[in-house]
């Protein structure tokens, strides 16, 4: 996770975290989340929350500022790569929360994923890979 900094945004004092670009075309703008950071599971132990940021702003996959609160919804991804090293970036869809987990006091912002509406070819109720689109 980058470090966050101070920053200027709409004439207010407030902090940014930048996130990764994406390495691939997308099929919108997306904020990347790395999907090793999880930190809580559903009631069938699938991980469905994620550390997303330290900071108020953050960047998306098209390089435009966006700004966090809480419940917002967005869509995410990760730079995946297949066995034969091909780009093939995860998606997921997740709503915005603020940490209030005492294990990770330097993020402000974590991410809960929803579950796919549609039934992707990868089987997992919460993550779908471009391919599938």
């Amino acid at each position: 996770m980058e470090q966050a900094y101070s920053y200027e945004y709409k004439g207010k004092h407030t902090t940014k975290q930048d996130k990764c670009k994406a390495s691939m075309p997308l099929d919108k703008a997306r904020i990347w989340l790395d999907f090793n950071e999880f930190c809580g599971e559903d009631e069938e132990g699938e991980p469905v929350v994620y550390l997303f940021s330290q900071a108020d702003i953050v960047n998306d996959s098209n390089g435009n500022d966006v700004e966090l609160y809480e419940g917002m919804e967005v869509s995410v991804f990760d730079d995946d790569f297949d066995s034969s090293n091909n780009p093939d970036a995860l998606l997921a869809e997740g709503i915005i929360v603020r940490n209030r987990l005492e294990h990770y006091q330097k993020v402000k912002w974590l991410i809960k994923l929803k579950k796919n509406a549609m039934n992707y070819k990868s089987g997992n109720k919460y993550a779908y890979w471009m391919s599938d689109l």
